[in-house]
Parts: C-alpha cells; sequence; structure tokens
C-alpha cells in the first residue's frame, strides 16, 4: 500500500482581507457613474469596526464549507467547534492526509481554489447586504472555486510500472 502523502494549505488571512476589500473596491469603482455616490461607497467591503464582524463571520463559515469538502482527507481531530468571532484571526490553514497516488501539482491549484472559494462567498455574502444585483455572480464565482478546489483534491497520478530485473543469459 502507497504511503500517504501530507499536504499542507495555508491561506494568509492579511491577503485574503485585503483580496475582499481591493474586490469590492475595483467593482464598486467600476459602477461609479458619477451619481450614484452612496451606492458605490456601500459597495466597498473596508475593515471598518462596522463591516470587519460580517466579512469575518462569512469568512468562517466559507473556511467551514472548504473543510467539508475535503473533510475525506482533513488530518484534525476536532470533536467540538464553536461560533466565536475572533478580532484577529490567524491565517487559514487545511492539513491534509492524501492518498500515496495525490498529484502533487495539483497542491498550488488547491490553495488558489480555496482563497478564491472564501474570498468570492464573502464578496456574495456582503453583496447581498449592500449590491444584491452583484451578489449572484460572486455566488457563481465561489461554485466555479469549489469544483476547482474538488477537481485539485481528487487528482491523482498515473501509476508506473516498477522496474523488473533483468534475466541473466545463459
Amino acid at each position: 500500500m502507497a504511503k500517504k502523502k501530507t499536504v499542507h494549505v495555508t491561506v494568509t488571512m492579511a491577503e485574503l482581507l485585503y483580496d475582499i476589500s481591493n474586490e469590492t473596491y475595483l467593482r464598486g469603482r467600476m459602477a461609479d457613474d458619477g451619481t450614484n455616490y452612496r451606492k458605490v461607497a456601500y459597495m466597498f467591503a473596508s475593515m471598518d469596526a462596522d463591516n470587519r464582524d460580517k466579512i469575518l463571520r462569512s469568512v468562517k463559515r466559507a473556511f467551514a464549507e472548504v473543510k467539508t469538502a475535503v473533510a475525506e482527507y482533513l488530518d484534525e481531530s476536532a470533536l467540538s467547534a464553536d461560533d466565536i468571532l475572533q478580532d484577529s484571526p490567524d491565517d487559514i490553514a487545511l492539513h491534509l492526509s492524501m492518498p500515496g497516488n495525490y498529484d502533487e501539482a495539483a497542491t498550488e491549484g488547491m490553495a488558489e481554489a480555496v482563497h478564491d472559494y472564501i474570498r468570492n462567498t464573502a464578496v456574495a455574502d456582503w453583496y447581498l447586504v449592500t449590491d444584491k444585483g452583484d451578489a449572484a455572480d460572486y455566488a457563481t464565482l465561489a461554485a466555479r472555486a469549489m469544483q476547482s478546489l474538488r477537481n485539485a483534491v481528487n487528482r491523482r497520478c498515473r501509476p508506473t510500472r516498477p522496474a523488473t530485473a533483468t534475466k541473466a543469459q545463459g
């Protein structure tokens, strides 16, 4: 039986929160028609105290969904969980115990898919409150990212034939 491969995927929280803010900023800038200042201002998910808790709650929920999607390979033994929202959340980390034939080339894609899923889910949640018209687009992007994550987790290497000893000719 092939030995298991340990895969660590880390999403840096500071990068994720920046990406959420930047995504909503850019989208708001594109929606600006010169007369809708208030709408555009609310589209921007800044990390102010008023907004941060909503965004962090969305991030926590999205990460829980990621863990459910990769639960078969998740290498953790937590039998309890809580709904406490931390003020300064830690980076997001997955520790997976993958089959020996897991295609390691898919690891980078897995990390990007986790980041994209969490970002797009948080933006969709944000826009459900501030800009319903764009919420569905980000939910669709999140669904695509989840599919990419599932594809990356299920990538396998082709088997190789073991080297055989050549027979001595007599």
